[in-house]
C-alpha cells in the first residue's frame, strides 16, 4: 500500500477533523487541542501552517504530523506531535510522518526537537527511541484522562542536525507494504 504524505490543505479540512474524531477515546485524552473540530483544523489552514501534515491511504487520512515552533527563549525548540490512525500502526506510516517531521523542523530553524509520549505508550517511545530520540524528563503524574486516572509524561528530544544526517530514507519516500 502506498502512503501519500503532504500539507495539509483547506479542502482537506473536515476529513482530518472526521480522521480525530475516529480517534479512539484512549487517544483523545491526550490530545492538546480539539482537532475533531472543524473549525480548530481550519484554523490551521487560515493560519497558514505549512509544518503541519497528513498521511494519506486512499484518500483517507490515516496520520497526522505537526511541527510546532517554540517561542521566546525556546524560539529554537520545534514541539513535534505525531497521531497515527490505530489500524495503520505498526506500517511504518509513524516513522515516516516523524521523518518528514525533521525535514520541518530544518525548514523552521529548529535546532531542538521535543516529542511529549505518555508512560506505557511503549511502541511509541520505541519508535522514537530507535530514531535517536532520547528521554530528558518525565513529569509524574502530568496528564489525566477523562476517566481521572493520571499518567506520567516523558519528554524526549533530539537535535534536528544530528537527527537529520542519521535517518535513512529519503524524505517524502513512500511506504511500501507490499
Amino acid at each position: 500500500m502506498d502512503i501519500e504524505v503532504r500539507l495539509i490543505t483547506a479542502a482537506d479540512v473536515e476529513r482530518v477533523a472526521e480522521f480525530f474524531a475516529a480517534a479512539p477515546e484512549g487517544d483523545r485524552t491526550f490530545f492538546k487541542e480539539d482537532a475533531s473540530d472543524p473549525g480548530v483544523v481550519a484554523a490551521w489552514v487560515a493560519a497558514d501552517a505549512p509544518h503541519r501534515l497528513i498521511a494519506l491511504a486512499d484518500d483517507r487520512v490515516v496520520g497526522y504530523v505537526a511541527v510546532l515552533n517554540g517561542v521566546g527563549w525556546s524560539s529554537h525548540v520545534g514541539e513535534l506531535r505525531l497521531v497515527v490512525a490505530p489500524d495503520f500502526r505498526q506500517r511504518g506510516i509513524g516513522r515516516l510522518l516523524a521523518q518528514r517531521a525533521v525535514v520541518e523542523a530544518l525548514e523552521l530553524g529548529v535546532v531542538k526537537l521535543v516529542v511529549d509520549v505518555v508512560a506505557g505508550q511503549d511502541r511509541l517511545f520505541d519508535m522514537f527511541t530507535k530514531l535517536g530520540f532520547e528521554q530528558e524528563g518525565r513529569l509524574r503524574r502530568h496528564v489525566r484522562s477523562t476517566t481521572g486516572d493520571t499518567h506520567d509524561l516523558l519528554i524526549l528530544s533530539h537535535f534536528v542536525d544530528e537527527l537529520a544526517a542519521s535517518l535513512a530514507s529519503p524524505a517524502g519516500a513512500a511506504v511500501d507494504d507490499a
